[in-house]
């Protein structure tokens, strides 16, 4: 029985007679901001929820209002890009498909771009990160000019144009504009 138990920002109330799909007891529960939340007891006990969603919130909030976002792309992020932790070949958009090759994608502005299959994993860590270069430290590049040439990175034009095997810059900012990658 954990009614009356505080975990983070909820204090246990009492059981329901519902159940998870696993068949937890789900236990009804009020946050300290004064909302009423039924939880599992599983998400409870192993600290997957600690308040009613208001902490997610206020720390989005706080994360958000710190970052600079550039046509829906945070700089920040982009700057210190990481590897993913579910990242399975070793390098950030390669995939090792099951017959051995590798396949290679970026993403950039909420889009994905496919940059082909290769053989070699040495091969696909390559042409990513020539595309990193390209686009990603060429936006950086574009909007640190822009900045200190006195204009908003607001006014930066910085689109990828996809052909067929190759993709291509166009951009308001000269020096990054018509840059291309062959694939």
């Amino acid at each position: 029985n954990i009614s009356g138990q505080k975990i983070g920002r909820l204090v246990v109330l009492y059981p329901t007679d519902k159940r998870d799909y696993k068949g937890t007891v789900i236990w009804h529960c009020q946050c300290r901001c004064g909302r009423e939340v039924d939880i599992s007891y599983d998400r409870l006990i192993y600290g997957n929820y600690v308040s009613c969603g208001c902490r997610k919130k206020e720390q989005q909030t706080a994360f958000t209002g710190s970052l600079t976002f550039v046509d829906s792309t945070c700089l920040e992020l982009l700057e210190k890009r990481k590897y993913r932790q579910d990242n399975s070949s070793g390098f950030r958009g390669v995939v090792q498909r099951k017959n051995g090759s590798y396949s290679v994608n970026i993403g950039f502005k909420k889009k994905r771009y496919y940059l082909g299959t290769y053989e070699t994993y040495k091969e696909a860590v390559n042409v990513r990160l020539r595309a990193e270069e390209m686009i990603h430290d060429g936006f950086l590049r574009a909007c640190q000019r822009m900045n200190t040439d006195g204009e908003t990175a607001g006014n930066l034009v910085f689109e990828i144009k996809k052909g067929d095997g190759f993709l291509e810059i166009e951009s308001s900012d000269a020096e990054e504009n018509g840059h291309r990658i062959e694939f």
